[in-house]
């Protein structure tokens, strides 16, 4: 490849650098479910059993371990911090982009791939999950590799089974990582692998199916050896989770859930999706429509509905999004006779951004002295007012005031641009990715700080921990033992102890309290 094939892919690169890496002076882990992903890897790695993912007396079978395995490997390497934690995430956000690209370049055209790359990454669910120590976005690279590796044994005449293997091994492995979920990817691949089986062959080639077996077997692995260890408990754990995801319904969410929930949270970029999917071409339509179909039904089938289990829609619906942004430029540009879509949709964002200038500017001292919080949210909300504003401006230049001048380039720059100082100020002010500011300063008192330091700290609970024993489980740096109460606890010994116990002041000393859990040190 030609260095100018390279730029693409490098522009890319360059622009998610300040998105997805800057961060504010303090970071703090989200206790569910990022932090208890963290936790129970650092169980791992305290107690030196990679076998079974525990938190204190609780064994955790009911997830695979690939992800605890990850994480309890970074840690050790690069120790406990959430950039390690969250480093996995990140990567696996770029190379999903890039490779988006490079599979866009083949199913639509190189330059709505390159849009298409570029919003995936504004989507504000998919900025917040690559930047979190959850495996969602590792699952999603894992099916977005399957595809792209197939599409290469088709695109080589030598090496093509190479290929086939190595996309199964991924689609494999998203199971290991993610349980039922990670069966999704595979099966949205049917409509591909069965109804175009004669031109590309995958489907009757014992290379991919192998592959799958290999991805698979550490779960396999793993499952016979905790079987042989705990009978069938884990197995029963296992296939109790999927059985309860397959039908609890969760938060009320009903089976058209995903119909306005992704529309909305992914706003404005799904109404240019649907824009773009008219304009799919015919050859790749059992990728560009089959697999997020299959997609949408299987996550709408599943009765537990979660925003986050959307993930796995935004790259085939971001590539519709650059079909459709890149349909509106040409509309723009005067390249279509019907100019009214690309018209209204200038004049509702800029009137979004207009209103979001005036709320950050005139109206500001009024709307804080009402919300204060707001305050924290001002300059990202300005930053995106203030491009989208200029959107009409630019519509009338050129239709009104017949000036040449702003291009195609500059408008959609405009309307990119807004989202994206939006979503990198949210990361680089800290307001995304500090998820409990008040941990940390209150662990790092000096006199707090220094004794946490010295002492071994024990926890006493009964029951499911809340999310403060979740940070505390976390940032405790010296880790001592669970006690079910605090009679059990030795003389002189110290403990996090949960707030529902009576401690009598002639027996525990409390040195510190956070959220209800009070630090103790039992008298001798």
């Amino acid at each position: 490849m030609r260095w100018r094939g390279w730029l693409p892919y490098l522009s890319l690169l360059l622009l998610l650098i300040p998105l997805l890496f800057g961060q504010g002076a303090e970071q703090s882990f989200l206790p569910y479910d990022e932090g208890l992903y963290v936790w129970r890897a650092r169980s791992m790695l305290v107690s030196g059993d990679w076998l079974v993912p525990r938190s204190w007396d609780t064994v955790h079978y009911h997830k695979p371990p690939g992800f605890y395995w990850l994480l309890a490997a970074g840690f050790s390497l690069g120790g406990l911090s959430e950039w390690t934690a969250r480093l996995p995430s990140v990567l696996a956000s770029i190379i999903t982009t890039l490779l988006l690209y490079d599979l866009g370049k083949r199913l639509i055209a190189p330059a709505a791939a390159w849009w298409g790359a570029l919003l995936l990454n504004l989507h504000f669910i998919w900025f917040s999950y690559s930047r979190q120590a959850t495996p969602d976005i590792l699952t999603v690279m894992l099916g977005v590799v399957g595809v792209w590796c197939l599409l290469r044994a088709e695109a080589v005449a030598a090496g093509a089974n190479g290929w086939r293997l190595a996309a199964g091994v991924s689609l494999g492995l998203g199971i290991l990582f993610r349980s039922v979920m990670g069966l999704i990817p595979l099966a949205a691949l049917l409509p591909y692998l069965i109804l175009e089986r004669r031109r590309h062959g995958h489907w009757q080639s014992p290379w991919l199916w192998s592959g799958v077996a290999v991805g698979v077997a550490p779960l396999l692995v793993w499952l016979g050896l905790v079987t042989w260890q705990d009978g069938w408990a884990p197995l029963q754990a296992l296939t109790g989770f999927v059985g309860r995801a397959v039908v609890r319904t969760r938060q009320g969410n009903g089976v058209f859930y995903y119909l306005w929930n992704v529309p909305l949270q992914g706003f404005p970029w799904p109404l240019l999706a649907l824009l773009g999917w008219r304009a799919v071409p015919g050859g790749y339509r059992s990728l560009l429509w089959g697999y997020p179909l299959v997609v949408f039904l299987g996550l709408s089938a599943i009765a537990t509905r979660l925003p986050h289990y959307s993930l796995m829609l935004l790259p085939w619906l971001s590539l519709w999004a650059g079909l459709g942004l890149t349909r509106v430029g040409v509309m723009f540009a005067g390249g279509v006779k019907s100019r009214w879509v690309a018209r209204t949709w200038a004049y509702g964002l800029g009137l979004l951004g207009g209103t979001l200038v005036l709320l950050t500017t005139i109206l500001y001292p009024r709307l804080v002295a009402q919300v204060p919080e707001v305050a924290l949210y001002r300059w990202p909300a300005l930053g995106l007012g203030g491009c989208w504003v200029w959107l009409p401006l630019c519509w009338l230049c050129r239709y009104r005031w017949r000036r040449v001048w702003p291009g195609v380039r500059v408008w959609l720059g405009l309307m990119v641009a807004g989202p994206y100082l939006t979503l990198t100020l949210l990361g680089a002010m800290g307001l995304v990715g500090n998820y409990r500011p008040d941990v940390k300063p209150f662990l790092q008192q000096p006199p707090l700080a220094e004794l946490l330091q010295q002492v071994q700290v024990h926890f006493v609970r009964q029951g499911n921990g809340d999310e403060a024993q979740i940070l505390l489980s976390i940032y405790t740096p010296r880790l001592g033992q669970w006690y079910p109460e605090p009679a059990a606890l030795p003389p002189g010994s110290w403990a996090w102890v949960q707030p529902n116990f009576s401690l009598p002041r002639s027996r525990y000393r409390v040195a510190a309290v956070y959220a209800g859990w009070r630090l103790v040190q039992v008298r001798e």
